[in-house]
């Protein structure tokens, strides 16, 4: 049996779109390069965050991050994980706070002419005193000297591993130190305030521009 190849009454007529004009085909072509654009990066859901809280201004001295306190526990050797890196997911956020912390402390440590015999006897206590977390001596002495300000190859280190040592050797530098309760919240309270609002002007030059009209 055929099929009626009549048309219903029901459908609309078929009707040939017009052309688009250069602009507007122009502007087509913009939207579409913004959308295909990756979006700038958002925080792991159910990742150990370094983000103030909505609502919840810096600059007051208490820890308010979930990377902060973590820190506060790795340095009084109560944190979950006794091998530098969290068990779970960590956004860029926390890896921030506790790249600022580790370099508030360091420098609170060192001078900025510091010999390198001086950092790698600090760094060598450190490893001893974490040995089960295996902390690469060479690796950990980078990153201080980088702390410094010293220009030092450290862009290929390993992520786990400068989490390992941002962690462990903050924790044996505070114990150096013998900060208190106080001293210790504080550098860390300063360190996500600092963290906050890096990410903040990070954030701000990844987010496209809108497209300009045609």
């Amino acid at each position: 049996m055929k099929k009626n190849r009549r048309r219903s009454h029901l459908e609309p007529p078929v009707t040939e779109e017009p052309a688009e004009q250069p602009a507007a085909e122009s502007a087509r072509r913009r939207l579409r390069r913004v959308e295909e654009e990756p979006p700038p990066e958002s925080p792991v859901i159910g990742a150990l965050s370094g983000q103030l809280p909505p609502g919840v201004p810096g600059g007051s001295g208490a820890i308010v991050t979930d990377a902060g306190r973590y820190l506060r526990q790795a340095a009084r050797d109560e944190a979950p994980s006794r091998f530098g890196s969290p068990a779970g997911d960590v956004d860029e956020s926390a890896r921030r706070v506790w790249e600022i912390a580790f370099g508030l402390m360091v420098r609170r440590r060192f001078d900025p002419e510091a010999a390198l015999a001086e950092i790698s006897r600090t760094v060598a206590v450190a490893a001893h005193d974490h040995a089960a977390a295996g902390l690469a001596l060479l690796d950990a002495e980078m990153l201080v000297r980088a702390a410094l300000g010293e220009s030092v190859p450290v862009g290929d280190i390993d992520e786990g591993v400068v989490i390992a040592v941002h962690l462990l050797l903050f924790a044996s530098l505070a114990d150096e130190l013998a900060l208190g309760d106080a001293e210790l919240d504080a550098i860390i309270a300063e360190a996500e305030e600092k963290a906050s609002a890096l990410m903040a002007v990070c954030a701000s030059v990844r987010r496209p521009a809108p497209p300009s009209a045609p």
